[in-house]
């Protein structure tokens, strides 16, 4: 990870420069799926690319990650759907081929989940096995802190552990016995990131589970950040009817939102008594963490 962080000439430049490598980040990792969907003749007709929609949600996030916010110090759990981000990322900063990112998930090419082993890449936790890599962040943490303590490593500063996680998840069993042992050891200098997108591959998640497990959350001694609306929709908000469309968005529950996404929106919109639910829907993406958020 040395030598991702950019030094921004000032505040407007730095975003500028950020959005253009959001650009590039995002073309090639959807490009990536669809060329091992489309591309490449594997003899059987299977589309084996990944998913392109649960990567492109983190497409902002990792780029401002990997290009202005991470230090050497600090490692990364990115979540298996995002690996081709990662690996778009990677290339732009010269550690990852293209003949790699055009055998993605083919025999030795770029793997469709990070893996120390097998991708060539700077992959910091294997994330293959779904909970693991997000729970062996806050293990790392601790393992830090003790290596710091016995002054094993005075020369190296402690890095922030971070987690980027589907919202699905949290439905790890693993996960819930980790946030137990890191309350009871205190843990510190960890990030976790979920990308709240209401749906996993095997159902509709519950609207009611994700707030109850932000309180969670809190009650074991994590500082919680709601993240919603972007600029487009804050300014959407600002126009005639912006309130209603508002109130709209935060009272869809989950298992609607995901039908008017298979049917392209046009499905449901209009009918008050499919649109006026009593539960909230939480925020598209939820920061969890027990450190201040701004890098020091």
């Amino acid at each position: 990870m040395e030598g991702a962080r950019m030094i921004p000439v000032d505040e407007a430049a730095s975003l500028a420069m950020l959005r253009e490598l959001e650009r590039k980040v995002l073309w090639i990792s959807s490009f990536m799926i669809h060329h091992a969907n489309h591309e490449v003749d594997r003899g059987d007709g299977l589309k084996v690319g990944g998913h392109q929609a649960s990567s492109a949600s983190l497409v902002t996030l990792m780029t401002a990650l990997y290009f202005r916010i991470l230090r050497p110090q600090d490692r990364v759990a990115v979540k298996p759907h995002a690996s081709p981000v990662f690996h778009a990322i990677q290339y732009l900063l010269g550690h990852q081929s293209l003949d790699q990112l055009q055998n993605f998930r083919g025999f030795g090419g770029t793997q469709s989940y990070p893996s120390r082993t097998k991708d060539k890449d700077d992959v910091d936790f294997s994330t293959g096995s779904v909970g693991l890599g997000v729970a062996i962040t806050g293990f790392a943490s601790l393992v830090q802190d003790y290596v710091h303590a016995k002054g094993w490593s005075k020369e190296w500063p402690k890095g922030r552990m971070i987690a980027l996680m589907g919202d699905a998840e949290l439905d790890e069993g693993n996960i819930h016995e980790a946030l137990l042992e890191y309350w009871k050891h205190g843990l510190k200098n960890c990030w976790w990131v979920i990308d709240y997108n209401r749906q996993s591959l095997d159902s509709v998640v519950s609207d009611r589970l994700f707030m109850k497990l932000a309180a969670l959350f809190e009650n074991l001694g994590w500082k919680v950040v709601l993240i919603k609306y972007g600029k487009l929709l804050r300014r959407a908000f600002a126009e005639p009817g912006g309130q209603r469309l508002k109130e709209w968005i935060d009272d869809c529950p989950n298992m609607l939102y995901s039908a008017l996404v298979f049917q392209g929106g046009a499905a449901g919109v209009g009918n008050s008594s499919r649109t006026s639910p009593s539960t909230p829907t939480p925020s598209r993406f939820c920061v969890a963490t027990t450190t201040p958020l701004l890098p020091t």
